[in-house]
């Protein structure tokens, strides 16, 4: 039985869910179903303004919770599908949604803005600029856009380009006022964590700077049943995820575990972008139909990898890229920034530029100053020189700040009241 551990008033709640593969936790009540399935497959699916995932998935959802509920599938190449559900399934239903996407093999173009201005923008995570920017020659379809600037909260969103026209796309970044944090363990260890869309880092770990409120988490280990769950972050506190995860039972799918040396290498399957590589952790694509399945990966000043896997049913396949340095790189490179705890901000040369685990591509060659702050913890702050077409990568381990005892709290109390006391004598 899947459980979830939550603080409830400086207390562990435990929390038993009626399907092994799910956790919710916030709303209460029982579970029903959306079961979402597209031709072609490996399709992206948001739902409620989230991004759930590559289709065929299952999303869970309360059966008295908000009982509208819209469904975008889409995919690079094809036009958007959109369903409106304006009914919730009944406890252990599910309502299947069977999207058929239009193919289009027209460009667009793509004007990203952010509110305020300056956050670092990625499209299918690369392609980095600073907003406002305009992008074009974008192929119509879905593309996956990501914002971040130290401070707000991430903004991550499915855009749809339409063939031959234009679509602006205004982030609206939340200042992170009210903040919380995460601790997230699964068993067995190193599956990855992706919070509201975005990787977050791999089991064990903890995870800073969230948002106060409601994450929509899912855990993915090839091998194992995909972990969903929605948690409650306390502002000031912190709120813990325990999964069990649950051996694949069903054969119908298979996996592919993807790694690349260098790192940060944006990986697409089937001409979806999934996410990039990160030091130390094979990114795991479960769920994926039986069959051949092109996977790309492409990092800036090196070549582009492709190769073609058969996906089994109940198997798992290994793509290891050695990606080859291009033959003219240009005068920047790519930083990766991962911390432990995550979720620290990140100041490059002073600027913000994003939140921990972060890859920064086009970063121009030459000496520049890292700073990761996070609260509760000591600042970290190093030089670096980055060459032309390199990956470098920073893994930093932050010092907690010591919280003061009692006796050092009456201490600094008494030591200020006898400053005080000694310039009101003079």
């Amino acid at each position: 039985m899947r459980k979830c551990i939550l603080p409830i008033t400086g207390m562990l709640l435990i929390v038993s869910l009626i399907s092994p593969a799910t956790c919710q936790t916030g709303i209460g009540g029982d579970t029903g179903f959306f079961s979402i399935a597209s031709i072609p497959g490996e399709a992206q699916v948001i739902m409620d303004g989230i991004y759930r995932g590559n289709t065929p998935l299952v999303v869970p959802v309360y059966v008295t919770g908000t009982p509208s509920h819209t469904i975008t599938v889409s995919k690079p190449g094809y036009l958007p599908w959109t369903r409106t559900y304006n009914s919730n399934p009944a406890a252990g239903q599910t309502i299947a949604v069977n999207a058929v996407l239009e193919p289009s093999s027209e460009q667009g173009t793509l004007i990203v803005k952010s509110s305020p201005s300056g956050a670092l923008v990625t499209i299918d995570g690369s392609m980095g600029q600073q907003a406002p920017w305009t992008y074009t020659g974008i192929s119509a379809g879905s593309h996956v856009v990501r914002a971040v600037l130290s401070g707000y909260q991430p903004y991550l969103t499915l855009v749809n380009v339409p063939p031959g026209g234009t679509i602006t796309v205004d982030a609206p970044m939340s200042p992170l006022s009210q903040i919380g944090a995460l601790q997230v363990k699964s068993s067995p260890g190193g599956a990855d964590i992706y919070i509201d869309g975005f990787y977050s880092g791999y089991t064990a770990t903890s995870i800073g700077n969230l948002a106060a409120g409601s994450h929509y988490v899912t855990l993915r280990l090839a091998g194992y049943e995909d972990w969903h769950g929605t948690i409650e972050v306390p502002e000031n506190s912190v709120a813990f995820i325990d999964a069990q995860l649950e051996v694949a039972s069903a054969a119908t799918t298979g996996a592919i575990l993807v790694s690349s040396n260098p790192p940060g290498a944006s990986v697409f399957n089937d001409g979806v972008y999934q996410g990039n590589t990160q030091p130390g952790d094979a990114m795991d694509l479960t769920g994926l139909l039986p069959g051949t399945h092109t996977i790309l990966l492409q990092l800036q000043n090196y070549q582009a990898f492709t190769t073609q896997v058969e996906v089994r049913a109940g198997r798992v396949s290994i793509v290891n890229a050695d990606l080859i340095p291009a033959t003219t790189p240009s005068q920047s490179g790519t930083l990766l920034i991962n911390s432990n705890p995550q979720g620290a901000n990140v100041f490059l040369d002073n600027a913000c530029v994003g939140i921990t685990p972060l890859t920064i591509p086009s970063v121009p060659a030459g000496n520049h100053t890292l700073l990761l702050r996070l609260a509760g913890y000591a600042d970290y702050s190093t030089p670096l020189t980055i060459s032309p077409g390199e990956a470098f990568q920073v893994q930093a381990a932050l010092a907690p700040v010591p919280t003061p005892t009692g006796i050092e709290i009456l201490i600094a109390a008494v030591a200020m009241m006898a400053a005080v006391l000694f310039f009101r004598k003079k």
